[in-house]
Parts: C-alpha cells; structure tokens; sequence
C-alpha cells in the first residue's frame, strides 16, 4: 500500500533555535553575575574561618610546645603568618581587614602580632573582615585565648 501524503519532517526549525537560545542567554544573563557573588561570598567566609584557624593553630602550638606562639597579619599586604612555621598565608584582595591588638603588639601602622603563651593565654585582640555590607569578627579572649567567631554590630 503506497503513501500518498506528504512525509513529515522531524526536527526544529531555524525560529524555534533562536528562540530557545535567547532564552538560554537570557538565563545565562541573571545567573552570571549571582553566581560570581556567590563565590565571593564563600571566600568570604573561608578567609575568617581561615584566620580563625590560624590563630587556633598559633594558641595550639604555644600549649604543645610549652613555649611563646606569635600569629602575625599584615594588613595592607593581606597576609598572616605564624612565628613557628615561618609559612605566609594570603587573604583575599577584596576583603577589608582591621586589625585591633595591644598597643606593645603593633609591629607597624597597620601590622601586629597576637601573642599566644604556654598557659593558653595571650595578649587578646579582634580582627575584623568586612567584604561590602558583611562584617564578622574574630575575637581572641586574653585570658583564656580562646577564639571565637562573630557578626559585628554597627555600634561594636
């Protein structure tokens, strides 16, 4: 038995192609940008948590080997380093630092030192990490050494 009528062809047409690609860019367009954000926003975090680390491995050290630990940052360069590994570590280049210590622990205009002692003490200080409108806090106790990690209030 013969066809007769017309063979029906599969596929899109060319209209229908640009259609569905300028929907995809125009997707693309809006999650871009959100997703750059969103990255910037994880390292955000990991740079404090990073910092906390630091000074939580420098009051470590200063237990386990019964002697002085030094965390030092340097502000402008975005850098830390802890005395006993000689090792420097980078911070970010879009992240704001501040850097509060006691005046004897200032090394420089906008560099200083956290001093941990073999008790678990130290000298105590805060650092501040502000990227756009969020600010957190790494506040390190003087008396017990501990670190902690918080939010910064506008009036702190």
């Amino acid at each position: 038995m013969a066809h007769t009528g017309k063979r029906r062809q599969t596929g899109f047409s060319l209209l229908e192609l640009i259609i569905v690609m300028a929907i995809m860019a125009l997707g693309f367009a809006f999650v871009a940008p959100n997703f750059a954000r969103t990255l910037d926003g994880v390292r955000f975090k990991s740079a404090v948590r990073e910092v906390a680390s630091g000074l939580r491995q420098a009051r470590g050290i200063a237990l386990s080997q019964t002697q002085e630990a030094v965390f030092f940052l340097d502000v402008e360069e975005r850098i830390y380093r802890i005395d006993q590994q000689r090792k420097t570590h980078s911070l970010p280049k879009f992240i704001e630092f501040t850097l509060e210590t006691a005046e004897s622990e200032m090394t420089g205009p906008n560099r200083g030192n956290i001093r941990f002692f073999p008790d678990g003490s130290s000298t105590g200080g805060r650092i501040i990490l502000k990227w756009g409108s969020r600010k957190r806090r790494v506040d390190i106790n003087w008396l017990t050494g501990r670190v902690t990690l918080g939010d910064v209030n506008e009036e702190t």
